[in-house]
Parts: structure tokens; sequence; C-alpha cells
């Protein structure tokens, strides 16, 4: 078999120019392009997609095929009117798109979530070095923990635990939302943001150790936690790819990269946003409630599973789906 060199190295020249062709037929420009022309960038489209299909095929493990699908994704929308997603599209978009964006994404998003437990770490070290560092939570939250009854809906009358929600959620989609554009900044601010939120989380759960109420911190946590910190790294994840799209924007230029990274960020970013909502009722109708506490972290974990298996299983098989005619892009870019 041809190494991967070889193989690029004779249809460079063909790629380059159907880069630079369809950069000549953008925008209006393309309505006034000689049948010449769109023949030509048509020929070139079908020329790309067999190199991509040899290269998905001799080359699985190489950035050669995300390069390809990122010039695909786009070149193809000039010869093919895409139409405008629809409601029609949503659910076979969530059952399907989704979970492959979030693949794609899949370094950025896992170094998001280690930004997030090592913020989380040095969080929970700080308290148990500097256990005056208490102080500085919540005055009702330093209540709870001295009374014993963090997250006792019958001992607060539900008026913390409600309180604490509507925090959290606001809290989470202006995180969520921070983490993704922040990543336009070459990524540092949301790498940041990871650290701080997960600092943040390491203080309340070192506090709560060091009050003896584990068990009732992590039932406040976990059964709308495991969704919502999912969407946090995966929003951050688009964000950190966004920025990555700059920082290396392989043989096109910044602006093109940027672009042809945009779509899928921001369709990962707004479809993981969305189980927010499912977040939501969980912790509206499961966290305040009087059942068990380990009932509630069964919740949890029902939903990380049912979560993950979706995320990590639907849409393996059969062409890319987002909205019509769209091609997946790699998170990497050959070059």
């Amino acid at each position: 078999m041809r190494t991967i060199e070889e193989f690029a190295g004779d249809r460079q020249p063909r790629w380059d120019e159907l880069i630079q062709l369809a950069s000549s037929l953008r925008g209006r420009r393309l309505r006034r392009a000689s049948s010449s022309d769109v023949d030509r960038l048509a020929s070139l489209v079908r020329l790309m997609s067999g190199d991509l299909a040899t290269a998905r095929r001799d080359y699985p493990g190489s950035p050669l095929p995300a390069y390809l699908e990122r010039v695909l994704a786009t070149t193809q929308p000039l010869l093919y009117r895409q139409t405008s997603p629809g409601i029609s599209q949503l659910p076979r978009f969530f059952a399907v798109g989704l979970p492959r964006r979030f693949r794609e994404t899949g370094p950025y998003i896992g170094f998001a979530a280690l930004c997030m437990v090592a913020g989380t770490a040095a969080g929970w070290s700080a308290v148990a070095l500097r256990p005056d560092l208490v102080g500085l939570l919540p005055p009702g939250y330093q209540a709870s923990l001295a009374a014993g009854h963090l997250g006792n809906p019958a001992a607060l009358s539900g008026q913390f635990s409600s309180q604490l929600s509507a925090l959290i959620i606001q809290n989470n989609i202006r995180v969520a939302a921070l983490a993704c554009v922040l990543g336009l900044a070459l990524g540092l601010p949301t790498v940041a943001l990871l650290l701080a939120n997960g600092f943040q989380l390491g203080v309340l759960a070192s506090a709560s150790h060091a009050a003896g109420l584990d068990l009732q911190f992590w039932a406040l946590i976990v059964p709308h936690g495991v969704i919502e910190l999912t969407v946090i790294c995966t929003a951050a994840g688009a964000g950190l790819r966004l920025g990555d799209s700059l920082l290396r924007p392989g043989l096109q230029t910044r602006g093109a990269s940027l672009v042809a990274a945009a779509r899928p960020a921001v369709e990962l970013a707004l479809g993981a946003a969305c189980l927010l909502v499912v977040a939501g009722l969980i912790e509206g109708f499961v966290t305040p409630s009087g059942i068990p506490p380990w009932s509630k972290l069964l919740v949890g974990v029902a939903s990380g599973v049912a979560l993950y298996s979706w995320l990590l299983g639907s849409g393996r098989h059969g062409p890319a789906v987002g909205t019509k005619g769209a091609v997946s892009a790699e998170v990497t870019q050959f070059g």
C-alpha cells in the first residue's frame, strides 16, 4: 500500500485547485460563473469524495480523512442547494447528528472535562488545607452545613433547595454560553472558566465532606449534575474547537478554517444546551423531593448511562446527519 505522503502528494494539486476555485466562486460570484467552472467544481468535488473514501479505508488513524471532510464541508454546499433546517429534521439531528458532533469533538470535550476535574481537585485541596475558606461560602450554605441538614427539604422547607436549583441552572446556562464563545480567544478564557467552576464545586464538596454530609451533598448534585456538567464540558469543547481552528488552520486561511469549524461547533453547543431542559426537570422534581439520598444518586447514575449510551452509541452507521446535505467535519486538520 502507498504511504500517506505519496497518496497526498499525488492529489494535493487538485485539492488545492478545488479550494481556490471554491473560494473564487463564493457568494454572488457563483451566479455569474461559467458552465465550465461549475463543471470543473463538480468534477473536483467528486474526485475529492473518492479520495476521502480511499483515505478512510487506507489511512483511518491519520488526520487526512478529517482534512478532506473539512474541505468538502465548505465546497459541496456550492453545488447543492441546502434546505433550511426545519422542525421535521430535529428528531433525526438529535437521534444521530448530535451524537456524531459530540464524538467528532471528543478530544476537546475530554480536555475540557480534565480542566473541570483539575479545578475540582484544587478546590477540594484548598478547603482541606485552609478550613477557614468555608467562610467564603454563601451564608445559607454555611448555615445548612452547621445544622447538618444539607439538601433536606423537610428541614429547609424547600426554600434553600429551590434557590440553589435556580442559581445552578442560571449559572450553568451562563457558563455553557461563555465557555463556547470565549473559545474564540484561542481557548484560554474557556480553560480559565472551567478551572474556576471546577474549583467552586471542589470547595463545596470539601466543605460538605468536612461537615460529614457527603451523601446529602452528592444527592443534591448528582441527579441533575451529570447532565449539566456534560453540557458545560461539551459547550467548552465546542469553544476549544473554534480556538484550535484559529491556532492550527492547516492548509486553509484562518478565516476559512474558522468558518469550517463554526457550524459543527455551534450545532453541538446549541444541541447540548437543550439537555439543560432535562436537567431542569430532574432538578425541579427529584433533587428537592423527599426520596432517600441513595435513590437520588441512582437517578443520576441512570441519567448518565442513558446520556452516554446515546452520545457514544447513536449514529455510528450511515451518512452524516445535521442539516440536509451537510458533511461531518473532523476534529483535526491535515497539514
